[in-house]
């Protein structure tokens, strides 16, 4: 699928939207979601003209994508989750029907596989990945950033080609390598790794998506995704001047498992809370100081699902924020938009009513109106 922004609007439609990546990321390693919550999500999706669903599969708590030829991932580490809770995988078969539900919704599926970090699921289900050859236990706390793949390890190497490879089989011409938070790995280790795994997805003739600590191991035609203002923004700044393009989603504006306001029960808080003009009234320019504007590939929520387990907390916590997000994608640029916004996510509020679905009546908008 190609993310090439239009340029031009047409009559009597829309204006077409003015990021080429407009996009969602779900969790579904700390706690899994069936395909028919997927599903469920590319419908919320598709109204608000959002165009990626970006899945994290994998994470210390869990394995959730069937890999041919690495069957204990799934059998070992696909029951596993957060707190003890069920989990589960996608077959090949599921995700098959998975595309063929995005795709009929112009929306591209992006399969993200985390390493070097967030790997004990996949160190507890092969032993080999280990320099000793001892799988760790089973993890379903919430911690980040204790586990690593390790450069002496006898199957990293093929590890990472393979499995990246069916990634890159499975996906729209985009793979998610992860690389985030890789407090275990030593730095140079960390850069191998990690430029390993680029390197697999590029011969598998897809592109490489990372999160932003990985930007400089990225290449031309590659996506940095930035989540993290209090990170150097340097190296996203120079993996730009390369041909890297920047994907924005800037933890205090986009990642709505936060919580509406501070002291709900419900969502998050390390980034502080997320009300929906919060959401909305941000501009994705100024996010990373000195980036060029045509660096800019898109704006994607996330939604991490360490406290989140059912489709009712899904959706309380997505809605309304998710169409703020929606509409700064599709105009480049919340702020100062406030009023001009309101009339449209009451509308779509309206739709969320009729359906039965949960939503958080954000405070400051007249939803009776």
């Amino acid at each position: 699928m190609s993310l090439d922004a239009p340029r031009s609007a047409r009559q009597g439609a829309p204006p077409d939207p003015a990021l080429a990546w407009r996009g969602l990321s779900l969790d579904v390693a700390r706690h899994f979601f069936a395909v028919a919550d997927v599903e469920f999500v590319l419908d919320l999706m598709e109204p608000l003209r959002l165009n990626v669903l970006h899945l994290h599969l994998t994470d210390d708590q869990g394995w959730r994508l069937e890999i041919p030829g690495w069957p204990r991932l799934t059998s070992v580490s696909g029951p596993t989750a957060v707190d003890g809770d069920a989990g589960g995988f996608y077959t090949r078969s599921d995700w098959e029907r998975l595309v063929g539900h995005a795709t009929a919704r112009g929306i591209a599926l992006v399969p993200e596989i985390d390493v070097p970090g967030h790997v004990n699921a996949a160190l507890h289900a092969l032993p080999r990945l280990s320099p000793d050859g001892r799988a760790p236990a089973a993890y379903t706390g919430r911690d980040v950033g204790f586990s690593t793949l390790s450069i002496d390890a006898p199957d990293t190497g093929r590890f990472l080609e393979e499995v990246l490879t069916h990634a890159a089989r499975l996906s729209s011409g985009w793979v998610h390598i992860g690389g985030d938070e890789p407090a275990a790995t030593p730095h140079d280790a960390y850069l191998q790794l990690a430029r390993a795994a680029v390197r697999a997805v590029h011969r598998a003739g897809a592109r490489a998506v990372a999160w932003q600590e990985a930007a400089p191991v990225l290449e031309a035609g590659d996506v940095v995704q930035v989540w993290d203002e209090r990170l150097d923004a340097a190296p996203v700044r120079e993996a730009a001047r390369r041909g890297v393009r920047v994907l924005l989603s800037p933890a205090t504006r986009v990642y709505l498992d936060m919580a509406h306001s501070p002291g709900d029960a419900l969502g998050a808080s390390w980034a502080g809370s997320i009300e929906l003009r919060d959401a909305l009234e941000w501009d994705p320019a100024a996010v990373v100081p000195g980036l060029p504007a045509a660096a800019v590939i898109g704006v994607e929520a996330a939604m991490w699902t360490e406290g989140v387990r059912t489709r009712d907390e899904l959706t309380t916590l997505l809605l309304p924020r998710l169409a703020a997000v929606a509409d700064v994608a599709a105009r480049g640029s919340g702020a100062g938009r406030w009023e001009e916004f309101l009339p449209r996510v009451i509308r779509l509020a309206r739709e969320w009513e009729s359906r039965g679905l949960a939503w958080h009546r954000s405070p400051g908008v007249d939803w009776a109106s």
